[in-house]
């Protein structure tokens, strides 16, 4: 897709996005399903709840406010959201800092939300070394193992990646 296009995509669709994305039983494959056969998350919202009816059971989108509570959250850190037909793809990622960080030799830590203490501890500090030896530290920030390793590799990184 072409910057120009990236460009236009207007608040409205945006919005549809991240909602449509955080729907019950909406994963990256059947997302970017809906967004190729209606043309926009707009229109895919729109079509989920007769989808649902032609499925044999009644389909509703998460609640627009909630989603509204999640923007203003990423507002506030001074964070971003990226989407699928922007560069460096992936379903949705929220960011802050310095994306050229994703370009960098990256290492993915994800693990238990409910770790135990020394699993969080060791987690805490491979993720510091990793990151203090120049590699980003990829997580989803869920409690446990996720945020242990955000937490170790904050203190030496100019950006955190979060999907």
């Amino acid at each position: 897709m072409t910057g120009a296009a990236i460009s236009a995509l207007s608040q409205d669709e945006a919005f549809a996005r991240i909602r449509l994305l955080r729907s019950p039983n909406i994963g990256p494959v059947s997302y970017a399903m809906l967004l190729q056969r209606f043309g926009s998350a707009v229109q895919a919202l729109e079509a989920l709840p007769d989808l649902g009816r032609r499925g044999g059971r009644a389909y509703r989108a998460i609640a627009a406010e909630t989603v509204e509570r999640e923007v203003e959250a990423v507002r506030q850190a001074g964070a971003k959201y990226l989407f699928h037909d922007q560069p460096d793809y992936p379903p949705i990622l929220t960011w802050r800092g310095d994306l050229a960080v994703a370009a960098r030799p990256c290492v993915a830590m994800v693990g238990a939300r409910n770790a135990s203490a020394a699993a969080v501890k060791l987690a805490r500090d491979f993720a510091s070394g990793l990151a203090e030896a120049g590699f980003t530290v990829v997580s989803g920030l869920a409690r446990g193992i996720d945020g242990a390793a955000h937490e170790g590799a904050f203190p030496h990184t100019i950006g955190v990646i979060a999907s």
